[in-house]
């Protein structure tokens, strides 16, 4: 069991890296047809559609990858409580 919790681990390390990176790339104009783009989309839609559902833009400002990012946090401490005991 304890190799499931150490994937899952860094499960999430990896998609809280790949949430970072869709973020700072918003701040630029790159072509949303980007093959590298839209496999990114792809992969942190799931986490982020839920979020945007519940949490409204505020301000004009959305704050769905934040709370994703603290979210997954989280989580990912419960997996190193599970690892470690």
């Amino acid at each position: 069991m304890p190799l499931l919790f150490k994937f899952a681990y860094y499960a999430i390390d990896a998609i809280i890296y790949l949430l970072l990176a869709v973020a700072i790339l918003s701040w630029f104009p790159i072509d949303p047809r980007n093959r590298w783009i839209r496999l990114m989309h792809t992969i942190t839609e799931p986490v982020l559609h839920p979020i945007r559902a519940l949490v409204p833009p505020v301000g004009g400002f959305s704050f769905d990858i934040l709370i994703a990012v603290v979210l997954l946090g989280i989580i990912q401490r419960v997996f190193l409580r599970a690892l470690t005991s």
